[in-house]
Protein backbone atom coordinates (compact mmCIF):
# COMPACT_ATOMS: atom_id res chain seq x y z
CA UNK A 1 0.00 0.00 0.00
CA UNK A 2 1.36 3.28 -0.94
CA UNK A 3 0.69 5.90 1.42
CA UNK A 4 0.49 9.48 -0.09
CA UNK A 5 1.72 12.36 1.19
CA UNK A 6 -0.05 13.89 3.81
CA UNK A 7 -1.93 17.70 2.71
CA UNK A 8 -0.15 20.65 4.40
CA UNK A 9 -3.94 21.98 5.79
CA UNK A 10 -4.22 18.58 7.45
CA UNK A 11 -0.82 18.11 8.66
CA UNK A 12 -1.28 21.58 10.43
CA UNK A 13 -4.61 21.03 11.81
CA UNK A 14 -3.87 17.82 13.20
CA UNK A 15 -0.75 19.49 14.67
CA UNK A 16 -2.67 22.23 15.95
CA UNK A 17 -5.45 19.92 17.31
CA UNK A 18 -3.48 17.37 19.18
CA UNK A 19 -1.40 20.49 20.39
CA UNK A 20 1.88 19.01 18.61
CA UNK A 21 3.76 22.16 18.11
CA UNK A 22 5.53 23.47 15.38
CA UNK A 23 5.75 20.22 12.53
CA UNK A 24 9.50 20.33 11.31
CA UNK A 25 9.33 16.84 8.81
CA UNK A 26 6.22 15.02 7.97
CA UNK A 27 6.49 11.56 6.49
CA UNK A 28 4.51 8.91 5.34
CA UNK A 29 5.10 5.26 6.59
CA UNK A 30 5.07 2.81 4.01
CA UNK A 31 5.30 -0.15 6.33
CA UNK A 32 1.33 -0.98 6.95
CA UNK A 33 -1.62 -2.77 5.59
CA UNK A 34 -4.47 -1.26 6.24
CA UNK A 35 -4.58 2.74 7.96
CA UNK A 36 -2.56 5.27 6.47
CA UNK A 37 -0.12 6.39 8.95
CA UNK A 38 2.64 9.66 8.67
CA UNK A 39 5.37 10.32 11.23
CA UNK A 40 5.22 13.77 12.54
CA UNK A 41 8.65 15.14 13.61
CA UNK A 42 7.77 18.65 15.56
CA UNK A 43 9.31 21.19 18.23
CA UNK A 44 7.97 18.86 20.87
CA UNK A 45 8.82 15.46 20.08
CA UNK A 46 8.30 12.79 17.27
CA UNK A 47 4.68 11.34 16.75
CA UNK A 48 2.24 8.77 15.03
CA UNK A 49 -0.63 9.77 13.12
CA UNK A 50 -3.30 7.22 11.64
CA UNK A 51 -6.17 7.72 9.46
CA UNK A 52 -8.50 5.29 9.96
CA UNK A 53 -9.60 3.49 7.25
CA UNK A 54 -11.30 -0.40 8.25
CA UNK A 55 -12.40 0.44 12.33
CA UNK A 56 -15.23 2.07 13.68
CA UNK A 57 -14.60 5.33 15.88
CA UNK A 58 -15.75 3.83 19.18
CA UNK A 59 -13.21 0.66 19.09
CA UNK A 60 -10.50 3.19 18.85
CA UNK A 61 -11.53 5.59 21.20
CA UNK A 62 -12.26 2.42 23.54
CA UNK A 63 -8.62 1.43 22.54
CA UNK A 64 -6.71 4.45 23.22
CA UNK A 65 -8.32 4.89 26.48
CA UNK A 66 -6.80 1.70 27.71
CA UNK A 67 -3.13 2.72 26.89
CA UNK A 68 -2.37 4.61 29.41
CA UNK A 69 -3.40 1.68 31.86
CA UNK A 70 -1.46 -0.32 29.85
CA UNK A 71 1.85 1.62 30.30
CA UNK A 72 1.37 1.93 34.16
CA UNK A 73 0.95 -1.66 34.69
CA UNK A 74 4.46 -2.04 32.64
CA UNK A 75 3.65 -2.74 28.96
CA UNK A 76 5.64 -1.15 25.98
CA UNK A 77 2.64 1.19 24.60
CA UNK A 78 2.60 4.59 23.07
CA UNK A 79 0.98 7.33 25.11
CA UNK A 80 -2.06 8.57 22.96
CA UNK A 81 -3.05 12.34 22.09
CA UNK A 82 -5.81 14.01 22.47
CA UNK A 83 -7.27 16.59 21.40
CA UNK A 84 -7.88 20.65 22.92
CA UNK A 85 -11.29 19.27 23.28
CA UNK A 86 -10.43 16.05 25.17
CA UNK A 87 -11.31 13.47 22.09
CA UNK A 88 -8.90 11.19 21.21
CA UNK A 89 -9.88 11.71 17.29
CA UNK A 90 -9.93 14.66 15.06
CA UNK A 91 -12.47 14.33 12.10
CA UNK A 92 -11.27 16.06 9.42
CA UNK A 93 -13.55 15.97 6.04
CA UNK A 94 -15.06 12.23 5.97
CA UNK A 95 -11.52 11.11 7.83
CA UNK A 96 -10.71 10.46 11.08
CA UNK A 97 -7.15 10.84 12.80
CA UNK A 98 -5.30 9.85 16.14
CA UNK A 99 -1.73 10.02 17.46
CA UNK A 100 0.28 8.45 19.67
CA UNK A 101 3.80 9.09 20.49
CA UNK A 102 6.53 7.47 18.27
CA UNK A 103 8.16 4.53 19.56
CA UNK A 104 11.50 3.73 18.42
CA UNK A 105 12.61 0.58 17.05
CA UNK A 106 12.68 -1.49 13.92
CA UNK A 107 9.90 -4.09 12.78
CA UNK A 108 10.66 -7.60 13.63
CA UNK A 109 10.91 -10.76 11.27
CA UNK A 110 10.74 -14.27 13.48
CA UNK A 111 14.84 -14.57 13.04
CA UNK A 112 15.38 -11.45 14.70
CA UNK A 113 14.35 -13.03 18.16
CA UNK A 114 16.39 -15.72 19.56
CA UNK A 115 14.78 -18.51 21.53
CA UNK A 116 14.91 -16.69 24.87
CA UNK A 117 13.50 -13.83 23.45
CA UNK A 118 10.49 -15.96 22.01
CA UNK A 119 9.96 -16.85 25.17
CA UNK A 120 9.83 -13.55 26.39
CA UNK A 121 7.57 -12.67 24.04
CA UNK A 122 4.82 -15.64 25.09
CA UNK A 123 5.43 -14.80 28.40
CA UNK A 124 4.18 -10.62 27.28
CA UNK A 125 1.44 -11.97 25.63
CA UNK A 126 0.78 -14.12 28.80
CA UNK A 127 0.86 -10.94 30.95
CA UNK A 128 -1.23 -8.90 28.73
CA UNK A 129 -3.94 -11.03 28.56
CA UNK A 130 -4.09 -11.56 32.38
CA UNK A 131 -4.08 -7.62 32.81
CA UNK A 132 -6.38 -7.12 29.89
CA UNK A 133 -9.52 -9.34 32.09
CA UNK A 134 -8.05 -6.80 35.20
CA UNK A 135 -8.74 -3.80 33.28
CA UNK A 136 -11.49 -4.27 31.02
CA UNK A 137 -15.08 -5.57 31.15
CA UNK A 138 -15.91 -8.83 32.56
CA UNK A 139 -15.57 -11.23 29.27
CA UNK A 140 -17.39 -14.40 28.54
CA UNK A 141 -15.06 -17.98 29.38
CA UNK A 142 -16.88 -19.40 26.08
CA UNK A 143 -17.89 -17.74 22.20
CA UNK A 144 -19.60 -19.86 19.59
CA UNK A 145 -17.65 -20.62 16.71
CA UNK A 146 -19.64 -21.76 13.84
CA UNK A 147 -16.35 -22.09 10.83
CA UNK A 148 -16.94 -20.87 7.15
CA UNK A 149 -18.31 -24.09 4.88
CA UNK A 150 -16.54 -25.36 2.37
CA UNK A 151 -19.45 -24.58 -0.40
CA UNK A 152 -19.39 -21.23 0.76
CA UNK A 153 -15.77 -20.96 0.33
CA UNK A 154 -15.52 -22.58 -2.92
CA UNK A 155 -18.62 -20.49 -4.47
CA UNK A 156 -16.57 -17.58 -3.89
CA UNK A 157 -12.85 -18.93 -5.02
CA UNK A 158 -14.98 -19.75 -8.28
CA UNK A 159 -16.56 -16.46 -8.74
CA UNK A 160 -13.27 -14.82 -8.34
CA UNK A 161 -11.33 -17.09 -10.69
CA UNK A 162 -14.07 -15.98 -13.26
CA UNK A 163 -12.87 -12.44 -12.53
CA UNK A 164 -8.82 -13.02 -12.51
CA UNK A 165 -7.09 -13.17 -15.79
CA UNK A 166 -4.68 -15.02 -14.43
CA UNK A 167 -6.81 -17.31 -12.17
CA UNK A 168 -3.68 -20.08 -11.42
CA UNK A 169 -3.30 -18.99 -7.78
CA UNK A 170 -7.01 -18.95 -7.32
CA UNK A 171 -7.19 -23.02 -8.80
CA UNK A 172 -4.42 -23.92 -6.69
CA UNK A 173 -6.31 -22.57 -3.23
CA UNK A 174 -9.26 -24.34 -4.79
CA UNK A 175 -7.02 -27.62 -4.74
CA UNK A 176 -6.08 -26.92 -1.08
CA UNK A 177 -9.77 -26.39 -0.16
CA UNK A 178 -10.51 -29.64 -1.82
CA UNK A 179 -7.51 -31.41 0.12
CA UNK A 180 -8.96 -30.35 3.51
CA UNK A 181 -12.37 -30.49 2.87
CA UNK A 182 -13.29 -33.16 5.09
CA UNK A 183 -11.82 -31.43 8.29
CA UNK A 184 -14.33 -28.51 9.06
CA UNK A 185 -14.01 -28.10 12.95
CA UNK A 186 -17.80 -28.76 14.82
CA UNK A 187 -19.40 -26.12 15.91
CA UNK A 188 -19.13 -25.61 19.01
CA UNK A 189 -18.43 -23.38 22.12
CA UNK A 190 -14.51 -22.11 22.01
CA UNK A 191 -12.47 -21.40 25.24
CA UNK A 192 -10.93 -19.86 26.95
CA UNK A 193 -11.82 -16.28 26.23
CA UNK A 194 -11.37 -12.84 26.70
CA UNK A 195 -9.64 -9.69 26.10
CA UNK A 196 -6.61 -10.16 23.35
CA UNK A 197 -4.70 -7.24 21.82
CA UNK A 198 -6.26 -9.25 17.50
CA UNK A 199 -3.48 -8.54 15.40
CA UNK A 200 0.02 -9.05 17.14
CA UNK A 201 1.99 -9.27 13.54
CA UNK A 202 5.22 -8.12 13.13
CA UNK A 203 4.16 -4.23 11.41
CA UNK A 204 2.81 -4.16 15.25
CA UNK A 205 5.73 -4.66 16.85
CA UNK A 206 8.82 -3.35 17.59
CA UNK A 207 11.92 -4.97 18.88
CA UNK A 208 15.49 -3.23 20.26
CA UNK A 209 18.59 -5.22 20.63
CA UNK A 210 16.33 -8.35 20.01
CA UNK A 211 13.80 -7.83 22.69
CA UNK A 212 10.07 -6.39 21.97
CA UNK A 213 10.28 -2.79 23.21
CA UNK A 214 6.73 -1.97 21.50
CA UNK A 215 2.96 -2.97 21.21
CA UNK A 216 1.37 -1.18 18.27
CA UNK A 217 -2.22 -0.70 16.35
CA UNK A 218 -4.95 -1.66 19.11
CA UNK A 219 -7.99 -0.80 17.32
CA UNK A 220 -9.01 -4.39 16.93
CA UNK A 221 -8.85 -4.95 20.74
CA UNK A 222 -11.62 -8.21 21.63
CA UNK A 223 -12.74 -10.64 23.44
CA UNK A 224 -11.47 -13.89 21.48
CA UNK A 225 -10.52 -17.14 22.40
CA UNK A 226 -7.03 -17.34 23.74
CA UNK A 227 -5.80 -19.63 21.76
CA UNK A 228 -6.45 -18.00 18.70
CA UNK A 229 -4.16 -14.94 19.88
CA UNK A 230 -1.31 -17.29 20.10
CA UNK A 231 -1.54 -19.45 17.15
CA UNK A 232 -2.38 -16.59 14.82
CA UNK A 233 0.54 -14.52 16.29
CA UNK A 234 3.15 -17.71 16.12
CA UNK A 235 1.56 -18.42 12.74
CA UNK A 236 2.47 -15.01 11.52
CA UNK A 237 5.68 -14.10 13.18
CA UNK A 238 7.69 -17.43 12.49
CA UNK A 239 6.67 -18.02 9.20
CA UNK A 240 7.62 -14.18 7.67
CA UNK A 241 10.86 -13.26 5.62
CA UNK A 242 9.92 -15.59 3.01
CA UNK A 243 9.46 -18.74 4.42
CA UNK A 244 6.83 -20.99 3.67
CA UNK A 245 7.30 -23.03 6.42
CA UNK A 246 7.20 -22.47 10.29
CA UNK A 247 9.99 -22.37 12.43
CA UNK A 248 8.93 -24.93 15.10
CA UNK A 249 11.54 -24.46 17.48
CA UNK A 250 10.58 -20.61 18.02
CA UNK A 251 6.94 -21.60 18.00
CA UNK A 252 7.49 -24.01 20.81
CA UNK A 253 9.61 -21.54 22.46
CA UNK A 254 7.09 -18.73 22.41
CA UNK A 255 4.03 -21.16 23.56
CA UNK A 256 6.02 -21.93 26.51
CA UNK A 257 6.43 -18.53 27.20
CA UNK A 258 2.57 -17.99 27.06
CA UNK A 259 1.16 -21.20 29.02
CA UNK A 260 3.88 -20.36 31.94
CA UNK A 261 1.45 -17.10 32.40
CA UNK A 262 -2.25 -18.47 31.36
CA UNK A 263 -3.61 -22.04 32.03
CA UNK A 264 -4.23 -23.40 28.88
CA UNK A 265 -4.86 -26.98 27.59
CA UNK A 266 -3.08 -29.12 24.41
CA UNK A 267 -6.24 -29.71 22.97
CA UNK A 268 -7.40 -26.26 23.71
CA UNK A 269 -4.63 -24.83 21.88
CA UNK A 270 -5.08 -27.87 18.76
CA UNK A 271 -8.48 -26.92 18.31
CA UNK A 272 -7.23 -23.31 18.05
CA UNK A 273 -4.62 -24.49 15.08
CA UNK A 274 -7.24 -26.59 13.19
CA UNK A 275 -9.96 -23.24 13.34
CA UNK A 276 -6.87 -21.09 12.15
CA UNK A 277 -5.91 -23.36 9.39
CA UNK A 278 -9.36 -24.15 8.56
CA UNK A 279 -9.96 -20.11 8.36
CA UNK A 280 -6.20 -19.76 5.99
CA UNK A 281 -8.51 -22.77 3.58
CA UNK A 282 -11.50 -20.66 3.47
CA UNK A 283 -11.00 -17.13 3.64
CA UNK A 284 -11.80 -15.04 0.61
CA UNK A 285 -11.30 -11.47 1.60
CA UNK A 286 -8.02 -10.44 0.24
CA UNK A 287 -9.66 -11.51 -3.24
CA UNK A 288 -12.45 -9.54 -2.27
CA UNK A 289 -10.26 -6.56 -1.65
CA UNK A 290 -8.44 -7.24 -5.25
CA UNK A 291 -12.00 -7.86 -7.31
CA UNK A 292 -14.55 -6.58 -5.81
CA UNK A 293 -12.63 -3.64 -4.53
CA UNK A 294 -9.94 -2.75 -6.84
CA UNK A 295 -7.39 -2.80 -4.22
CA UNK A 296 -4.59 -4.88 -5.39
CA UNK A 297 -1.98 -4.02 -2.19
CA UNK A 298 -2.90 -6.78 -0.91
CA UNK A 299 -1.77 -9.12 -3.80
CA UNK A 300 1.21 -10.67 -2.19
CA UNK A 301 -0.44 -11.68 0.78
CA UNK A 302 -2.59 -14.23 -1.09
CA UNK A 303 0.60 -16.35 -2.32
CA UNK A 304 1.87 -16.32 0.76
CA UNK A 305 -0.65 -17.62 2.84
CA UNK A 306 -1.52 -19.73 -0.06
CA UNK A 307 1.65 -21.30 0.04
CA UNK A 308 1.82 -21.25 4.01
CA UNK A 309 -1.39 -22.95 4.11
CA UNK A 310 -0.29 -25.88 1.80
CA UNK A 311 3.43 -26.59 3.96
CA UNK A 312 0.84 -26.51 6.88
CA UNK A 313 -1.94 -29.11 5.48
CA UNK A 314 1.67 -31.19 4.86
CA UNK A 315 2.84 -30.85 8.39
CA UNK A 316 0.19 -30.69 10.60
CA UNK A 317 1.32 -33.05 13.47
CA UNK A 318 4.65 -30.72 13.47
CA UNK A 319 3.15 -28.17 14.36
CA UNK A 320 0.85 -29.42 16.70
CA UNK A 321 3.27 -31.45 18.84
CA UNK A 322 5.43 -27.66 18.51
CA UNK A 323 2.25 -25.62 20.53
CA UNK A 324 2.14 -28.52 22.62
CA UNK A 325 5.07 -27.32 24.01
CA UNK A 326 4.73 -27.28 27.76
CA UNK A 327 6.13 -24.75 30.44
CA UNK A 328 9.43 -25.37 32.05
Amino acid sequence: MRVPPLPPEVRERVAAEFRLGRVLDCRAVQTGVMNLNWQFTTDRGTFAVKRLTDRPPEAVRAAQDLLPRLAAAGFPVAAPRKTIEGDALLRINDFRYAVNDWILGTHPTGADLDLAACTALGDLVGRLHRTLAELCPPAPAHLPDSPATVAGARAELERFARLAEEPAEITRRLALLDAVAGERPPDAEVGPCGWTHGDLNPLNLLVTGGRVTGLLDWDRLAVRPYGLEVVRTATILFSDGGRAALDLDRTAAFVRGYRARVPITNGQLIDAADRRRWTLATETWLLARRYDAGDTSLDRLVTARGEFLSWWTGHRARVSAALCAECS
